[in-house]
């Protein structure tokens, strides 16, 4: 019986393990104060499961990037247990000559491509599908030429908020594996920070909006030095096991950086997650009554114990408004509009969020009509 036990444990960490895909963005070596052996060293002390690096920007060209052909490189990573994606920046030109680039990392030995699309495509839907023919074309034929195999992956990174962009991601979804949304959290601002979990899940749900089926895996944003280790964490339980972070220190971005890298929990259990959050939550929010209102609306809540709990409303820039402490166990409460100063806030969306002592929260939306 107890081998038995040790058996189902060591499987649990073993899948866990298997699981955990958490990454890392790389630009530039240059200015990291890395080799490419230090670095690969260093993050799989950490616990780095994947590092992304850049091989090209627009069409490929191995004597400006030469990490595209390079398989000591790739094999460097590999050996310290790291999986090595590549990716490149691209552009509304010359679509098979910007797909070569990743026909070329299949053969050099990199597990997986990324295509890394902006501005440059905002409001755009032909070119969208050129160029994601074309590398998904490229991604075909590699699998077909022996150069990669079908677990060789191709994923899109662009805007966490593409309805802001008019960037039509549902045409991206009919070529690739999964979407990578930029959700830079601390770029969009300090006030978005408050709320990680409800505007991981907010992305997601807008990639879905347009009609988008693959996975959603997050990128998170650490390159201001704001965020915390703890809210990289919370990004983490919410965007899944192929979140990864916006980018490794240096090349423009403090190397102290690495202090809150390095705190991360990069060896998280997405098995134990998964069984957390298929949990029921042990409260109950109710949608707020009336809604949209004014001047007052009433939101009731009813928590299983003796727990501590709060109410948070915030606007859409993610800036708390007002807080209100939840004394009862089962109540309600009732919200006139007001901010802290007392000043009747502005008339739009604004969101309502329970949060209780043992980390278990729950968000949702309203609308104040002034």
């Amino acid at each position: 019986m107890k081998l038995f036990v040790l058996l189902i444990f060591f499987l649990v960490r073993f899948a866990a393990a298997q699981d955990n895909k958490l990454g890392i963005w790389l630009w530039h070596i240059e200015g990291t104060g890395f080799t490419h052996e230090q670095l690969a060293d260093t993050l799989s002390k950490i616990g780095v499961k994947r590092i992304y690096v850049k091989v090209a920007d627009g069409m490929a060209n191995p004597t400006i990037w030469t990490e595209l052909l390079d398989t000591v490189l790739v094999q460097t990573y590999k050996n310290k247990g790291l999986e090595v994606w590549a990716w490149s920046y691209n552009y509304t030109n010359n679509y098979v000559s910007q797909a070569q680039s990743l026909y070329l990392a299949a053969q050099t030995g990199y597990d997986g491509y990324v295509v890394d699309v902006e501005s440059e495509f905002d409001g755009l839907t032909t070119e969208l599908h050129s160029l994601f023919q074309a590398f998904f074309q490229a991604k075909t034929n590699a699998i077909a030429n022996g150069f990669a195999t079908n677990d060789f992956k191709l994923y899109c990174t662009t805007w966490g908020n593409p309805a802001v962009h008019n960037f039509h991601v549902e045409i991206i979804d009919l070529y690739v594996d999964a979407h990578m949304p930029q959700t830079y959290l601390e770029v969009w601002g300090q006030n978005f920070l408050l709320s990680v979990d409800y505007w991981v899940n907010y992305g997601t749900a807008e990639y879905q909006s347009f009609g988008v089926q693959k996975p959603v895996h997050h990128i998170v944003s650490d390159e201001y030095n704001i965020i915390t280790a703890g809210q990289i964490n919370e990004f983490i339980d919410n965007s899944g096991a192929e979140t990864s972070l916006w980018r490794v220190p240096g090349s423009g971005t403090p190397l102290s950086i690495w202090n809150t890298i390095s705190n991360v929990n990069w060896d998280k259990n997405f098995v134990k997650i998964a069984k957390t959050k298929n949990k029921p939550a042990d409260f109950t929010l109710s949608q707020n009554f009336p809604n949209p209102f004014n001047p007052a609306t009433a939101i009731v809540y009813e928590l299983s114990g003796k727990e501590t709990a709060k109410i948070l409303i915030f606007n859409v820039l993610g800036e708390v408004v007002r807080e209100f402490l939840l004394e009862e166990p089962k109540g309600e409460v009732v919200w006139n509009g007001t901010d802290f100063s007392g000043k009747t806030v502005s008339s739009g969306i604004y969101f309502y969020r329970l949060e209780t002592e043992n980390g278990l929260s729950k968000t949702k939306k309203m609308v104040f009509l002034k």
